[in-house]
């Protein structure tokens, strides 16, 4: 979650350590949560107002439209989700440039947002999107990527990545059930996911202080940081390089590991890290 400044920040060149910029700030929410790219420098962000780290006011929950395409850079609320629980990961569909899933970590389940009307409807919700009952922190459902006509989505308290199959609307298959395709080794929790070009599942474990690599049927592999490091201490976000000079670059976000302090009581500013994925 990024708060307490519910701002956008671009990074004009991350690979030469070049300072971010805030593009623009929403002022009717303290805290963004998930976002994606609708069609090129179009982007979908869900957010709104928290009294806490994963403590949403009801009602608050929003999803806005961001146009970096103009010269000002522009947002407009494309629908408020009152009856939401705690909207988190946003992903585009495949296929569909007027709508997005996003998934709903408090009610456990994914909403598809249609971008042009603003409506909304539930578009999966299986018992794998259920956090686990004795967890201390109560997350399911939470990142969430469509690839090959499925829906990709994680759960927080398991470790754990499903996929379940979708109609072209993003709905779905009536039916279907979901199928476990990543479990993150140790009991490790998850955050956000990413699927690189070989299939293989990069996974921020948050208070693990940790990304994790699944790669087909092998064992979580560890590549970055750890319970006691700050290296990508809180990491909460992952996403690919998309250009030719950083296309094995893996862009990892992190909250300094404030949900979770390292050793107790260590914690930092939230940076972005970059790993490559050569060799991997």
């Amino acid at each position: 979650m990024l708060a307490p400044n519910a701002s956008i920040y671009s990074i004009p060149q991350p690979l030469s350590g070049s300072s971010q910029a805030s593009i623009i700030n929403f002022d009717d929410a303290n805290g963004l949560v998930g976002i994606a790219e609708l069609v090129p420098d179009v982007f979908i962000v869900a957010g709104g107002q928290f009294n806490g780290l994963a403590a949403p006011v009801p009602g608050s929950m929003t999803v806005w439209e961001l146009d970096l395409g103009k010269e000002e850079s522009a947002t407009r609320v494309i629908t408020k989700i009152p009856e939401s629980g705690f909207l988190n990961g946003v992903t585009s569909i495949s296929g569909c440039s007027s709508a997005v899933l996003v998934a709903d970590t408090g009610l456990s389940l994914v909403w598809r947002v249609d971008t042009a009307t603003g409506q909304y409807e539930k578009a999966a919700e299986v018992p794998e999107m259920l956090p686990v009952a004795n967890a201390t922190m109560q997350l399911g459902v939470n990142g969430v990527h469509v690839r090959g006509g499925y829906l990709y989505f994680d759960n927080s308290n398991r470790g754990a990545i499903y996929r379940l199959p979708i109609d072209k609307r993003g709905i779905a298959v009536e039916g279907a059930e979901a199928e476990l395709v990543a479990q993150l080794a140790n009991g490790a929790n998850m955050d956000d996911f990413l699927i690189d070009e070989e299939g293989r599942f990069w996974a921020a474990t948050n208070s693990g202080n940790s990304v994790e690599v699944v790669d087909g049927d092998s064992p979580s592999v560890i590549v970055a940081g750890s319970l006691t490091q700050l290296t990508v201490a809180g990491d909460t976000a992952l996403a690919l390089g998309r250009t030719k000079e950083d296309k094995n670059i893996v862009y990892v976000v992190t909250g300094g590991a404030l949900a979770a302090p390292v050793n107790g009581t260590v914690t930092e500013p939230a940076k972005v890290v970059a790993i490559d994925k050569t060799g991997f």
